[in-house]
């Protein structure tokens, strides 16, 4: 079992994920999904994102549930998780739409998050903003309702017209190429800044690469990964 927390800080948010869990810290691995951001002036403020699972879920499981019983709550639990991303859906739909859009929306899901997808639209440069930048608010204002109105535990994911994709696609080849050069040459290598999405894709691209490792320098909004040799 494992369930999503937010709170101004990641030890009140894991604080209130291991009262609801009746657990200790030594019973769960603790995975950060959002470091909390203060932001300017009360703007852009951000609280901190964890998810908190059981390492042992065996040994919170009733032995005595039944199997109808159990049957009969996998059915509600999929019941509730189609009814919520429906209303996920239509928070979406509302939402571009306050901002003058039209658009058509679609989802898929993995272990890991809720998927969703603005495949056609009459304006996806409003969408998507400079950079990417209110796609990802989009996207965090989506994250925050979903806590907020659903039961589900998934992060929430959103793409449009494949943007995060090829985006993506490109931060990873950038990455690679100046990897190759930090190794070649012996040489330290610096990205242009990124927001915090761009560079953990970096950092994630090549955490397993020999010859050499990443690091986040500055502040933002000019931090950027810092390609260095393995000496």
């Amino acid at each position: 079992m494992s369930i999503i927390k937010s709170a101004k800080t990641v030890d009140e948010a894991v604080k209130l994920a291991l009262g609801e869990l009746s657990a200790d810290i030594a019973d769960v691995d603790v995975k950060v999904i959002e470091k909390p951001k203060s932001g300017f002036l009360g703007f852009g403020s951000r609280d901190a994102l964890v998810e908190v699972s059981l390492k042992n879920e065996k040994e919170f499981e009733k032995e005595d549930s039944q199997p109808s019983v159990e049957v009969s709550c996998c059915k509600e639990a999929l019941s509730a998780k189609s009814d919520d991303i429906e209303k996920i859906e239509e928070f979406l739909k509302g939402l571009i739409s306050n901002m003058g859009v039209n658009g058509e929306i679609s989802y898929d899901e993995d272990e890991e998050a809720i998927n969703l997808y603005i495949n056609e639209s009459d304006d996806f440069k409003v969408l998507i903003g400079k950079s990417g930048e209110t796609l990802e608010s989009i996207q965090y204002i989506l994250s925050i309702f979903a806590r907020r109105n659903t039961s589900l535990e998934k992060r929430v994911y959103l793409d449009i017209n494949g943007y995060k994709k090829r985006k993506e696609e490109t931060i990873r080849e950038t990455a690679m190429t100046f990897a190759k050069k930090a190794i070649r040459y012996k040489k330290v290598m610096r990205l242009r800044p990124m927001n915090a999405y761009e560079r953990r894709i970096v950092h994630s691209t090549l955490h397993n690469m020999k010859g050499v490792f990443t690091v986040s320098e500055g502040e933002e909004p000019h931090r950027k990964v810092v390609i260095k040799p393995k000496f």
